[in-house]
């Protein structure tokens, strides 16, 4: 039967929709990862008018995910939470008592009386807020809209598409320089690849998680191969005919884009991104009987495509290895750390306010000799959002997104057929989370947002097969089929 046009329209809006989704991703890396005041805030309006039109799309047509959402009833409450905890942080407190105490200073200080507030800065809490919101929007935006298989396809191109751009252009500025391009407009790096983002820890995290939805697809475009009763061989020469001549453009994408992350020099983010290759391999291949016999020559064909991107742009990370190697011993980040975790003795519970950290570890640097470099992130995401947060919410805020990939982990689990997407959800967290550990990279917006993109698409397909069929099944009708099939 035809559709009818009330159900055209709404498809084509979700189609648009979709693409606005994609190109909010595509642009935000851009202006320096969207790290400055005027693209994160220019992110969030675009995050909330996509945020918007999808609303007023459900008010004609009721969402069929029921079971997704309520299986997201928990990391939702603690979102939720969170946001309203920062939003008590930057409002006006009743007592004076219940403020930071250097609003009390202040008022003293100034001989007039001076609203508290539990944040330092009301207006840089207003930022985080309205920065951890439009993540929360491309989330649910990236939930609702990858429900159905195929536009889920699509958007995992696009990050392919997305990663291997920026790689490109990053190799363009890394060995001969990109002014002519965007002018003086963002950051170089004598050392190290950076393409349009800050630092090169931010870019390494960005183009991890691309690569890793590139492994993601080739995993995908093989795993036939392997199901074949043929000698080993045989599958080798299959696989790499499949490489070369039927998937060359996803080997170019990652050898781009692994080339351009080990041009990074980025410690962190290349031993975490390569952790996270790992966990995806294992979690995307687990299935039937012989799953087990499969992943020594996948792994190792990974390990190939990523060697020759290290022999040809890993010389600056091996010889920072060598010169720096792994421990934080003798990094300025030990001293951060020691810090941060003394200022955070002194608000453990109601923080200093979110998005305050760099004008509150100022009172705490008392024996820093180069006290005049501001300190403006702790290079440890889980420190700076017990300081700014207080350690209840900041508690919160990681066990939601944790909280996230156990879904995304039982999907793996759960699922007989296409566990890629699910598996891929783990994957990012634990690059991210791993990452976390030693940098800020999860604070650039660009890459807030891409993980937020790839979370969404992870948990809408991480339901089992017959409960995503009958979700699915009203959404894909009307639709154009265009699937990218393994």
């Amino acid at each position: 039967m035809p559709a009818s046009p009330i159900r055209t329209a709404s498809s084509a809006a979700e189609t648009w929709l979709f693409r606005g989704l994609v190109a909010l991703i595509a642009l935000a890396p851009l202006p320096l990862g969207s790290n400055r005041p005027l693209p994160a805030a220019l992110l969030s309006l675009f995050a909330g008018l996509l945020l918007i039109g999808w609303a007023l799309l459900a008010m004609f047509r009721p969402s069929a995910s029921g079971g997704v959402i309520r299986r997201l009833r928990g990391p939702f409450l603690l979102f939720a939470a969170v946001t309203l905890w920062i939003a008590a942080q930057s409002a006006p407190l009743p007592f004076a008592s219940w403020g930071d105490p250097l609003w009390a200073e202040a008022s003293a200080a100034l001989a007039q009386d001076i609203t508290p507030r539990i944040s330092i800065d009301p207006s840089a809490t207003r930022a985080a807020l309205s920065n951890l919101l439009a993540y929360g929007a491309v989330f649910w935006l990236a939930l609702q809209l990858g429900r159905a298989p195929e536009r889920a396809a699509q958007a995992r191109r696009a990050i392919i598409a997305i990663g291997s751009f920026y790689a490109v252009y990053g190799l363009f500025a890394y060995f001969g320089g990109a002014h002519w391009v965007f002018g003086q407009l963002l950051a170089t790096h004598p050392d190290a690849l950076i393409s349009t983002f800050v630092n090169r820890n931010s870019f390494a995290t960005f183009a991890g998680l691309a690569l890793l939805a590139a492994v993601s697809v080739f995993l995908e475009r093989i795993r036939h191969i392997l199901a074949l009763a043929r000698p080993a061989r045989q599958k080798a020469a299959l696989v790499i005919e499949t490489m070369v001549f039927q998937s060359g453009w996803m080997t170019a994408a990652m050898l781009t884009i692994a080339l351009a992350l080990f041009l990074t020099a980025s410690r962190g983010g290349i031993v975490a991104t390569l952790v996270a290759l790992a966990g995806l391999t294992m979690l995307q291949l687990r299935s039937s009987a012989g799953a087990a016999n499969r992943r020594g020559p996948i792994a190792l064909l990974i390990l190939i495509v990523v060697g020759i991107a290290l022999v040809i742009g890993g010389g600056n990370f091996i010889d920072r290895i060598e010169r720096q190697g792994l421990s934080l011993d003798n990094d300025l980040r030990s001293t951060i750390f020691a810090t941060t975790i003394e200022a955070i003795g002194t608000t453990p519970w109601t923080g200093t306010g979110a998005g305050t950290y760099e004008q509150a570890i100022e009172a705490y640097r008392l024996n820093d000799p180069d006290i005049f470099k501001l300190w403006e992130k702790a290079h440890n995401s889980y420190l700076e959002n017990a300081l700014e947060l207080g350690l209840p919410a900041a508690l919160a805020l990681n066990l939601a997104i944790l909280w996230l990939a156990a879904i995304c982990f039982r999907g793996v689990r759960e699922r007989r057929r296409d566990r890629a997407y699910p598996a891929l959800g783990v994957a990012a967290t634990l690059l991210v989370g791993l990452h976390a550990l030693v940098d800020f990279s999860l604070q650039i917006p660009a890459v807030a947002v891409l993980y937020a993109f790839m979370m969404g698409l992870a948990i809408a397909q991480s339901a089992p097969s017959r409960k995503r069929r009958a979700a699915t099944a009203e959404q894909g009708a009307g639709e154009a089929s265009g699937a990218e099939r393994g």
